[in-house]
């Protein structure tokens, strides 16, 4: 099968205020397999608010993880528990690199990461920090691997350079097939999560993922990625959160 993707990152209204730029991140890529089959590697990073260098470190975690993973994928490595936590290490070590080379402190490149790669029967999933993954069951019901972690407060959560043991960090191995996934940050977690019971808003991804699944073409998806911009850069989003917000949605159904 063949994935069809889409994602956006948009700037909150709280950054435009207080003229910040946006601090999400993600970035995907498709890598072609045997017998007309993909692999989707995607992930979502968040910088922190009080970073100094918050976009650069969301952008340099997406990039590291999703160029590692595809270097594996190449090289026939088979990713399991361990290889995530070293990927995990990978991402701490070039967020460390980068604010040497600023001679800033570590702080200053705070950022959560989140993301997955999936095989045709198999698919890894990774997260340190808040925002969430969810995928279709199989039975179209959308489930969370993880809930959000934030600490004592909403707006608190942990990142990468935390600790360079990661013990935050959370892995998963699912060996099944996976036909739609979607990944978010923390600013549309109060749209697509209901928090009293912990669960997935259906209705947010039941008609997202409709939608993509009709896409026939790369002009069609382009079309709906122009129109999952002014989604989240519209007043019915705005209105709920005043956060960046970053959505990718990636299905093999049609």
């Amino acid at each position: 099968m063949i994935w069809k993707v889409i994602g956006q990152s948009i700037i909150g209204s709280s950054h435009v205020q207080s003229g910040k730029t946006c601090e999400d991140a993600f970035q995907f890529q498709l890598v072609d397999l045997p017998e007309e089959e993909q692999a989707l590697i995607c992930f979502v990073s968040d910088g922190a608010g009080s970073a100094v260098c918050a976009a650069e470190a969301s952008q340099l975690a997406v990039s590291s993880s999703v160029a590692t993973l595809s270097d594996w994928i190449s090289t026939g490595r088979i990713v399991d528990d361990a290889a995530l936590m070293e990927l995990a290490e990978i991402v701490y070590d070039s967020l460390k690199a980068a604010a040497e080379e600023k001679e800033l402190p570590l702080n200053e490149f705070s950022c959560t990461l989140l993301g997955a790669m999936i095989l045709p029967d198999k698919a890894c999933f990774l997260q340190i920090g808040d925002g969430a993954i969810v995928r279709n069951d199989g039975k179209d019901y959308f489930t969370h691997i993880w809930w959000p972690h934030n600490g004592e407060y909403q707006n608190t959560t942990t990142f990468v350079i935390d600790d360079p043991n990661l013990p935050n960090l959370k892995t998963k191995i699912v060996e099944e097939q996976i036909t739609e996934v979607a990944i978010f940050s923390d600013g549309l977690q109060m749209l697509a999560l209901n928090n009293e019971t912990e669960s997935v808003h259906q209705p947010f991804f039941n008609d997202l993922f409709k939608v993509l699944r009709m896409a026939g073409n790369q002009n069609h998806i382009d079309i709906l990625n122009k129109r999952l911009s002014d989604y989240l850069s519209g007043d019915a989003i705005n209105s709920r959160t005043d956060d960046d917000k970053t959505l990718v949605l990636a299905t093999r159904l049609r």
